[in-house]
């Protein structure tokens, strides 16, 4: 008989259980829910063990001081995948917001040395003892917002021994979370100033810290910002191409505030996902949907940058998977918690509420290489769960900002 330590039963169940293998959802599909009325699910040692529907939780064996829980009709669903952040900061950029909201340009402020600039240096001038509480903090803040597993950036730090001290204080943070943290080097998010005439030599250094990264375990996937001013594809091949050869993902800020070809180059080089994308090309969408590349869609971005946010009814129709993220950075998305992605995904960006969660769940999965263990509530997956205190998930989008996370697990322990 199967036995089990954690019980939630009598709940609208949303299991996003895989509809073809272990796949993202695509076109028709990407709004099923996998929705199971008088549902149950039942986890063990951290681990989902069985789902089902009525009384027939009844056979399912309770351990010693298992918690079982009949959640009256609420919807009980997986915690919420959140596949990029920039979470591992110090400052805020107050002036830098109000500047642009009076109509400074985004890439004018960075070019000016203010944006990334303006954190590299709050970070390098915080102490490691500080960034750790704040980044410990801040995927505490998350948690309690519904967010069970968390990708994190480097890239506040540009220079190759800045970087690798910011992906060991993400590791020590991920050592004590309950959270699933995704850890990324960002290797190329902004260009300092001593390699302005140097690119090359920028991305050389780049690939340089790659080999003490793979030997300290410091990261999963590396990153860029691909984008107008920036970095273009031809700087950044090099990177990538170490990176996958040390055994690495890649993805990538791709076509954010301008069409570079971002998108395609994503497809082609076999990216884990394609961030951003708003302003990518028919012919970029195309080949994410024939690599089946998740895009990830960030309307923090959009809304609070000013620029129009990524039509996301280009991607379903096309069959690209969909997946949402917060974005969370100081300067152009600080956003708090997937409930609000959520219902900006649908404001903004055209999703339907159910198409939101599976992009905020299995899809997002999909995005950070766990599509097989994460964001769906299967047997044999990780036991991330939200309670929401509502019976219909469709408030997340329509209420936003209500405070509907009644409860949270994490690998089975109750996390908020």
């Amino acid at each position: 008989m199967t036995e089990a330590d954690l019980v939630l039963h009598g709940a609208r169940l949303l299991t996003c259980a895989p509809l073809r293998a272990e796949r993202p959802r695509v076109g028709p599909s990407a709004g099923d829910v996998g929705a199971v009325p008088d549902g149950w699910v039942a986890a063990r040692d951290g681990a989902i063990v069985a789902t089902g529907h009525g009384e027939t939780h009844a056979q399912v064996a309770r351990t010693a001081g298992a918690i079982d829980r009949d959640v009256a009709g609420r919807v009980v669903m997986p915690g919420f995948v959140d596949p990029h952040t920039h979470l591992c900061y110090a400052g805020e950029r107050w002036e830098e917001f109000a500047t642009r909201r009076s109509g400074a340009d985004y890439l004018a402020v960075l070019a000016a040395g203010g944006g990334i600039h303006a954190t590299v240096r709050a970070t390098t001038a915080a102490s490691d003892e500080e960034l750790l509480a704040l980044l410990v903090r801040r995927i505490g803040d998350a948690l309690e917002l519904g967010t069970t597993t968390i990708e994190v950036k480097s890239g506040y730090g540009l220079e190759p021994e800045a970087e690798l001290r910011q992906l060991r204080i993400i590791a020590g943070a991920k050592a004590t979370a309950p959270s699933d943290v995704a850890a990324t080097y960002l290797a190329a998010h902004a260009l300092p100033a001593p390699y302005t005439d140097d690119r090359r030599r920028f991305v050389r250094g780049a690939i340089g810290a790659l080999e003490t990264i793979v030997a300290e375990q410091l990261a999963e996937s590396v990153d860029a910002f691909v984008e107008k001013g920036v970095f273009d594809v031809d700087e950044i091949r090099p990177l990538f191409a170490a990176a996958k050869k040390a055994g690495l993902a890649v993805s990538l800020h791709a076509d954010q505030l301008n069409d570079v070809g971002a998108a395609a180059f994503a497809a082609r080089i076999g990216a884990r996902s394609a961030d951003h994308v708003a302003h990518a090309s028919a012919d970029g969408v195309r080949a994410l949907a024939r690599k089946e590349i998740p895009a990830v869609l960030l309307p923090g971005s959009a809304f609070f940058v000013g620029y129009p946010p990524p039509d996301a009814r280009r991607f379903v129709a096309a069959r690209v998977p969909v997946a949402l993220a917060t974005d969370h950075n100081p300067g152009t998305s600080p956003l708090e918690g997937m409930p609000t992605a959520i219902a900006l995904g649908v404001t903004l960006c055209g999703l339907t509420p159910h198409e939101a969660i599976v992009a905020a769940t299995i899809n997002a999965a999909h995005a950070l290489g766990r599509g097989d263990r994460t964001g769906a509530l299967v047997a044999g997956r990780r036991a991330d769960i939200v309670v929401l205190d509502t019976d219909d998930e469709r408030e997340l989008a329509y209420r936003m900002g209500a405070p509907l996370i009644a409860e949270v697990y994490a690998a089975g322990k109750r996390a908020a």
